[in-house]
Order: structure tokens, then sequence, then C-alpha cells
């Protein structure tokens, strides 16, 4: 509970912020002007096609992960219910206007915006990695798209070939070693875990947006609750919570093998052999 109380004002990771969340009430497609609208690139890069967050062919519905405990699942679910609430009479309406003032195109730009100026974060990590070239690619976009791209706006980078990533703490103290720990939902920040809770508060420091906003960036960019995050996975939480029948279990069972992806997807050589086996065998 302290935990989660004193990670409530650091800044999230864009890792984490794509795939976690708690929303409250299933959209209205008849309602809804953008509903159905084609998602805004996940900084990560995957296909949301193939993430097992909405993959119908996965069992969302199971229990816990192995190796992947839940021993305060009396206290996630209460988080669960309580940013609920925070969703249904704030965040959502403030997401829907959002979205229904500014078009794709500038929503994309914003986007933008933030990841350039946070991917210090990126740039830290990969060296904390020793990922020597990943940090190489990280500056030189950082600087193209501070320059030519006019402060992130634009992506020139990309055009150059500079493929875009993100690396965190919770995926460096992942590659070190170091255990998930028990699942949990954070108020207002959504699904996490140990790792990548304690991961959060590590990587604030590393965002200049943290220091300029003081540390309610998180309420624009980071986490579940992120503006810009929730305007970019709206529509697929919505339909993951009306197609649940335990939605806390569908989002643990989501957060797990989505993390597992963002944390490996371009460092499978240096995965243990074990969780290569594991995430074989929940593949089958």
């Amino acid at each position: 509970m302290g935990l989660a109380i004193l990670l409530l004002g650091c800044p999230g990771g864009l890792a984490l912020a794509a795939e976690s969340g708690s929303l409250a009430a299933a959209p209205d497609p008849a309602n809804d002007p953008f509903y159905g609208e084609a998602p805004i690139e996940d900084p990560y890069g995957f296909d949301e096609e193939a993430d097992a967050l909405f993959d119908d062919e996965f069992d969302l519905e199971a229990e816990a992960p192995p190796g992947f405990p839940d021993p305060f699942e009396k206290f996630n679910r209460g988080a669960l219910k309580f940013n609920g609430f925070l969703d249904r009479f704030i965040l959502d309406p403030v997401t829907i206007g959002y979205r229904m003032i500014f078009p794709e195109v500038v929503r994309r730009s914003i986007n933008r915006v933030f990841d350039n100026v946070n991917s210090t974060q990126t740039l830290v990590n990969d060296i904390f990695q020793l990922e020597w070239k990943d940090a190489g690619i990280t500056t030189a976009r950082l600087l193209v798209n501070s320059t030519i791209g006019v402060g992130g706006i634009m992506d020139p980078a990309g055009r150059f070939g500079l493929e875009k990533h993100v690396s965190d703490f919770g995926q460096t103290l992942a590659i070190a070693g170091a255990p998930s720990g028990p699942y949990l939902v954070l108020p207002i920040l959504g699904p996490s875990d140990v790792r990548d809770g304690l991961g959060l508060g590590v990587d604030a420091i590393f965002h200049p947006t943290f220091y300029l906003l003081g540390g309610t960036d998180v309420l624009f960019f980071s986490g579940s609750s992120g503006l810009t995050e929730r305007a970019r996975y709206y529509e697929e939480f919505k339909a993951l919570q009306e197609s649940s029948i335990d939605f806390y279990a569908a989002l643990r069972s989501g957060f797990y093998q989505n993390r597992q992806a963002q944390i490996w997807a371009r460092r499978e050589d240096r995965r243990p052999q074990s969780g290569r086996v594991e995430t074989a065998r929940l593949d089958e």
C-alpha cells in the first residue's frame, strides 16, 4: 500500500502506458465518433493485432501465470475499482473530449513530442544495459528529431532508418536477473509489478518533463492515466473490459504477456532460457 502511494506521484515509463490501464463502462460506437479509429503508433513498435492483450485465442481468464504471483489480489481489485471510478467520472470524459478536439494528426504530433523529449530515459537505460548500438540510435534520433523534426513534432529519424524503441529501468532490472515480484494495480497508474513499480520511480529521474511539469507529466503522458496514452488505446481496453468475464484476471494475464514481449523484444538473445521455455509453453 505504501509503495503504491509513494509511486503515485512518479511518472511511468512508455513501455507500460500503452499496455496497461483500467477503464470503466463499455464504449458505445453510435455515440463515439472516433470508435474504430486506427490507433496511434506504439513507441515499442509492436503490432497490436499480435499483442497478447488483444488476442482472442489467449486465455485471459486464467489464473496468474507461473512465476507471476498475486498475493495482493484483494488490494489490487480494490485499486482497480478505484481506478474505474476515476475513469468513469473524470478520465474517460477528458479522454473523449481530447479526441474530439484534436484530430488524429495533431495527437500523433503530441505523442511524438513527448516520445522525443523523454527518449533520454531510453538512452540512459540502453547504456545501463550495455546496448551501445541502441544507445547510438537513440542519441541520433534525439538529435535529428529535436532539430530537423522541430522538437519531435515530425519523425525524420524514422525515415532515415533510425528505428524507434523504448528501454526502461524495469527492463534493465529484468535483464540483470531481478524477478518481477508480485502483481500490483497502482492507483491511477494501473497494472504493474514490484519490479516495474520501482522502475517507474527511477525512470522519472530521466524524464525532462518531470522537472518541467513538477511530476504532473504523468497526467499527460505516462502510465494508464496519461492522456495521450489513454487516447491511443481507448477502444481496445473498452473492448477488453466488455468481453471479459473477469476483467481483473484478463488485465493481469494480458499485462504479463505484453510486458514480457516489451522487455525481450530487442533483447531476446539475453533472455534466460527458462523464460523462453515458459513463454513457448504459454503460446502453445
